[in-house]
């Protein structure tokens, strides 16, 4: 199927040979042919573009959640232990929140897939 543009470019490069004569034949056929690569070349970019996020690399960005709670709960706990001679009722506590702040964010990421 011949696009609306490509058939502009050859009624375009058709009138100019007719009116500049043969001996511009030559110039005027590398003329077309340069603006109908052009042409097929932004087609083939189109296609590939639709399909690009299809090759994209998956997003693991919902790792970061829990990594993150586990290193605040193994620091927390030390500094709660160790450097605020708080109770274990305090340790306890802070990862209970951890624990209810990853099964929210696991649902939620659920939902949004």
């Amino acid at each position: 199927m011949i696009s609306p543009e490509l058939r502009d470019e050859i009624s375009v490069a058709y009138e100019a040979r007719r009116e500049l004569g043969p001996e511009y034949e030559h110039a005027v056929l590398e003329s077309f042919a340069a603006g109908a690569a052009e042409a097929i070349d932004r087609r083939v970019d189109a296609r590939l573009a639709e399909r690009a996020p299809e090759a994209r690399q998956p997003d693991n960005s919902y790792v970061a959640v829990p990594v993150f709670s586990l290193l605040f709960g193994v620091g927390g706990s030390i500094w709660l232990t160790a450097g605020a001679g708080a109770d274990s009722d305090s340790v306890f506590a802070m990862w209970l929140g951890i624990v209810l702040l990853n099964i929210a964010f696991g649902r939620m990421y659920r939902r949004s897939r």
